[in-house]
């Protein structure tokens, strides 16, 4: 959205093609915190705020799924399930999906007690017992989430520390119904038409344990969805976009922004701040190629 706005601004023609609702994984956590201006702020209200500055611009949103990026010529061709698009330049912004922890009964109970979601499937599971697993900044925070709505929250991990902000990890002590098991991780999800039960391994010397519980989010990391531009050499190993430091791929014209880049941190903010550069750079390059033309 802020490469969009950024474009729009150096009054070029502008098209977003969004998969599913504005704001990506944002809409999937409950409340954004350290967000300047904002201190705290609910995700929702965020999200749509950025939208009302999107509609105010009469920028031109589609919903299509991406199928293929390819290079023809002097312009790109954006394959999506809907239709074939033109472009000048394209600017890859699709974020991340979750990542799977890839053990037995993860996908069988998937929306019958295993989510990726808290914010979005937590109020299933009102008065019952939940399992987190992961240790970072999302994990804890859905956690406090799940408390409000969840008779008993424990959170897994396989490290023997939480690799969230102390500032978070401070707040889930206050959750008298929250419970953590470091150094332990998730071997198998049990259960018969829903989830009941998951057999925890201990990190340190392989004993297993049952717990009971009747939803598990897993929070275990995040993959890119770049599979679109698999037949350019734009990917590295892990499938993230390798960028320069103006946003740009190794094909001319193609940028790229957010989490879907090769980089250490991925926060609201930088994904911003990803978006503004990316955008100014592709109205350079427009510039730049137009005055060769």
């Amino acid at each position: 959205m802020m490469a969009a706005i950024y474009a729009k601004r150096a009054n070029r023609e502008v098209h977003i093609l969004e998969k599913s609702s504005p704001g990506g994984r944002v809409r999937s956590t409950y409340q954004v915190e350290n967000y300047l201006g904002f201190g705290r702020v609910n995700a929702e209200e965020l999200v749509n705020n950025m939208v009302t500055h999107l509609e105010a611009l009469q920028i031109k949103d589609d919903f299509a799924t991406c199928k293929r990026v390819s290079k023809e010529g002097a312009f790109f061709l954006v394959e999506t399930d809907q239709e074939t698009y033109q472009a000048d330049v394209v600017i890859v912004a699709s974020g991340t999906r979750p990542k799977p922890i890839s053990c037995p009964g993860e996908q069988a109970f998937l929306s019958r007690g295993v989510s990726y979601c808290a914010v979005c499937d937590g109020i299933f599971y009102e008065h019952q017992n939940v399992l987190v697993v992961g240790g970072g900044d999302s994990a804890l925070e859905e956690s406090i989430y799940l408390a409000n709505l969840c008779r008993h929250v424990t959170i897994v991990h396989d490290m023997p520390f939480f690799t969230a902000s102390q500032g978070v990890i401070e707040r889930i002590k206050q959750y008298p119904n929250i419970s953590t098991m470091n150094h332990h991780k998730v071997v198998s999800f049990l259960g018969d038409r829903t989830l009941k039960q998951v057999i925890l391994e201990s990190i340190e010397d392989q004993s297993q344990m049952t717990l009971d519980v009747q939803g598990a989010f897993i929070y275990a990391g995040n993959q890119p969805e770049s599979h679109f531009l698999s037949d350019l050499p734009v990917l590295d190993a892990a499938g993230f976009v390798m960028v320069s430091t103006e946003m740009a791929s190794a094909i001319p014209g193609l940028f790229a922004a957010g989490d879907v880049t090769k980089k250490d941190y991925r926060l609201i903010a930088t994904a911003i701040s990803d978006g503004a550069i990316a955008a100014l750079s592709a109205v350079k390059y427009l510039d730049l190629v137009k005055g060769r033309r």
